[in-house]
């Protein structure tokens, strides 16, 4: 297996849930997580569904979606953009509103007044210390973002991590999801990371099908290792990927610059519960995008920023 390891599993109930506009996770079933036990059996419980928190009320925004201007994105970007938010037309220290969702689990998501790449606010997600998973997402889901005309997307947005494991901890950090066309099952497109290395938490692109943990469709947790390159901490960096489900294929840019050993297309270097080497990683047709943080060993407490989002059927690219 790459790396010794393969990446952390997923329950087929997280996001299920909803209560007042934050949904809970916990009490899902437990196991050794793929991650850390380099191809175990038993996933942790691990990210969401298509059935999601119920959202709050917030002010529309650009397109119908929620949320304010562009927020330091290019105008071009938000003009052309199916959604795009800056977080300022948010009340502070409470959920992001409008189209957004939240799910936690150990976790919390509130808008913040004291740090912001653009503007005076941006969100923040904070996962608490401990075992298993901890969950810090928001979401969005359903209309007037998806589906996708043609099921590809890109996406951007802007964010400060103040710190990363240093341990082997699989996180995710941006993860789309829906049913697989044709079947009874869903799969998630992920991207986060794994392993230490030197310099940080070196980055990877994770495919998992939730339901399987309830026997429904295959038994995947594949994994796909960066080549050293490690996430960002400690400063606000800009990440933009595509999501090609025609294609089966995911991309990731990191300020501004692609980072090809990421690109998967078709398959990546192995899965937990699957032999076959040429495994292909088919795309679902994408229903929610969920960002923030979600990790699933044990780790110490931590806390993203996010401002500035942006999803396309194009390019977007990173504001100067």
């Amino acid at each position: 297996m790459a790396g010794g390891t393969a990446s952390g599993g997923a329950s087929p109930n997280g996001g299920e849930s909803a209560s007042g506009g934050v949904s809970t996770t916990g009490g899902m079933p437990g196991g050794g997580a793929g991650g850390a036990s380099g191809g175990s059996d038993g996933g942790t419980a691990g990210a969401g569904g298509d059935v999601g928190a119920s959202g709050e009320g917030g002010d529309a925004g650009s397109g119908g979606a929620s949320g304010g201007a562009s927020g330091g994105g290019s105008g071009d970007a938000c003009a052309s953009a199916l959604f795009c938010d800056d977080f300022e037309s948010y009340t502070a220290d409470q959920a992001p509103g409008g189209s957004w969702k939240t799910r936690t689990n150990s976790g919390t998501v509130v808008v913040d007044g004291t740090q912001a790449r653009s503007g005076s606010k941006s969100v923040k997600l904070t996962a608490q210390a401990g075992g298993n998973i901890k969950t810090a997402f928001m979401r969005i889901e359903g209309s007037p973002v998806f589906p996708v005309d043609g099921n590809a997307f890109y996406g951007r947005m802007m964010f400060y991590l103040e710190s990363a494991p240093t341990a082997d901890v699989h996180w995710t950090f941006i993860e789309a999801g829906g049913l697989v066309p044709g079947q009874d099952y869903r799969a998630l497109y992920r991207y986060g990371g794994q392993h230490p290395v030197e310099g940080g938490s070196q980055l990877m692109a994770n495919y998992e099908t939730p339901d399987s943990y309830a026997d429904i469709g295959p038994k995947t947790d594949c994994w796909l290792h960066s080549q050293g390159k490690v996430v960002p901490v400690g400063r606000w960096a800009c990440v933009e990927w595509q999501y090609d489900g025609p294609n089966n294929t995911m991309r990731i840019w990191m300020d501004g610059v692609a980072l090809e050993d990421l690109t998967m297309i078709g398959k990546g270097e192995g899965c937990v519960h699957v032999m076959d080497p040429d495994f292909t990683w088919t795309a679902p047709t994408f229903g929610h995008l969920e960002l923030g943080w979600e990790s699933f060993q044990q780790d110490d407490a931590r806390t993203i920023w996010i401002d500035d989002v942006v999803i396309s059927t194009m390019p977007i690219g990173c504001p100067e």
